[in-house]
Parts: structure tokens; C-alpha cells; sequence
């Protein structure tokens, strides 16, 4: 069949090398399909080598960093000591049921903080309560902003209890003028983890109905 093929086709190629034999612009126009061929096979070629020089960086760069943690044994170390960090910050979160517990919550603790400072002309005033995402945990966020007279005896010992506190309290704004009498003007925020109640929490059902 092949032979028949070539034979079909060997007129039609004899008639085709003596057109180029004859005409040399023919001849220009072969040259330059052909030159356009090798260009373009050389810069496919060229993309093929760059592609395949970065898939084999890609490679090697996994296989190193494969091998370092295949070596790596302080894995449990270091998630035992993350996990730790993680519940201490965990337990300086606020717990509340509700938005308005928060706030009262937020508001006994700074009236109690300027009652046992001795402050005078306290002036708490709530900004409004937020929602924000932290660490993949919705918390509800309640900011205060305190206006009020601490003497300068009483201020550092003031200070000293917010720090001590066992549940983070964020300074966000604070000024203290003693030559003002003490003048005190400050903005803190605590962050409230939701939780919900337990059975031991709820009032029992007596309890309830009792006159």
C-alpha cells in the first residue's frame, strides 16, 4: 500500500522540485517556512526546559524541606508547649452568657477598681459592644471609657491592679494628670468568651416555684 502511495505521489513531488529549481523566490518562501519552523520549535523547546527546570526545583525544595522534618524531633515538644501557651491566653479570657452580662460585668469590676482607689468623679461610658473573630473564636468585645480623679498615692497601686488582673484588660487609651488633681482619663476593652450555662448553673426547678 505504501508503495502505491509513493508512486501516486512521485509525479506531483518531480513537478514540485523543478517549480523550486525554477523560481527562486519559490525557493526564499521554502526557506523561510522552514527557518519560521525551527524558531518556533526552539522556543517551545525553550518554555518545555524552563517549565521543567522549576517543576524540578519545586521538587527539590519539597524534598529538603521533606527531609528536615523527617529529622525533626521536637514536634511533640513543641505542640505541648504551644497547647500550653494557648490555654493560659485561653484563661485570661472574660466568660459571659450574653452581651448585657458582659457590659455589667465590665462595669462592676471598673467601679469596684475606682472604689477600692478612692477615686473620685467616676464617669463610666460604654462604647457599643462588638463582635470580633480571634483566633477561629467569635468573642464579644466591651469598651469603656473612664473618666475620673486618682490621687498620686493611689495611682500606681492602680495600675498594678489592672495588670494583676486574671483576666486580660486592654488599655486602649490612658492619660493621667497629677497636676490636675489626679485627672484621669482612660479607654479599656475586655474580651469575652460566650459560654453556655450548665445544669448546675440554672436555678433549680424548686427554687423557681418557690413563694
Amino acid at each position: 500500500m505504501l508503495n502505491n502511495v509513493r508512486t501516486q505521489l512521485m509525479p506531483y513531488w518531480l513537478q514540485f522540485q523543478e517549480q523550486l529549481e525554477a523560481n527562486q523566490r519559490l525557493r526564499w518562501m521554502m526557506w523561510g517556512i522552514a527557518y519560521i519552523f525551527v524558531f518556533y520549535f526552539s522556543l517551545v523547546l525553550n518554555d518545555w526546559r524552563q517549565e521543567h527546570n522549576q517543576t524540578v526545583a519545586q521538587l527539590q525544595r519539597t524534598s529538603i524541606k521533606l527531609d528536615q522534618l523527617k529529622h525533626q524531633t521536637q514536634w511533640p515538644e513543641r505542640w505541648t508547649q504551644e497547647k500550653e501557651v494557648g490555654e493560659k491566653l485561653h484563661g485570661k479570657l472574660w466568660e459571659t452568657q450574653s452581651e448585657s452580662l458582659a457590659e455589667a460585668d465590665l462595669q462592676n469590676y471598673l467601679r469596684k477598681l475606682m472604689n477600692d482607689h478612692n477615686a473620685q468623679n467616676y464617669r463610666p461610658r460604654l462604647a457599643p459592644t462588638e463582635r470580633v473573630t480571634i483566633g477561629g473564636e467569635t468573642l464579644i468585645k466591651v469598651a469603656a471609657e473612664v473618666t475620673g480623679a486618682v490621687a498620686t498615692n493611689q495611682i500606681d497601686h492602680f495600675m498594678k491592679a489592672m495588670a494583676d488582673n486574671s483576666k486580660a484588660l486592654e488599655v486602649e487609651r490612658f492619660s493621667y494628670s497629677p497636676q490636675r488633681s489626679g485627672q484621669l482619663n482612660m479607654q479599656v476593652a475586655a474580651y469575652f468568651l460566650v459560654v453556655t450555662p450548665t445544669a448546675a448553673d440554672a436555678p433549680a426547678k424548686d427554687d423557681q416555684n418557690a413563694p
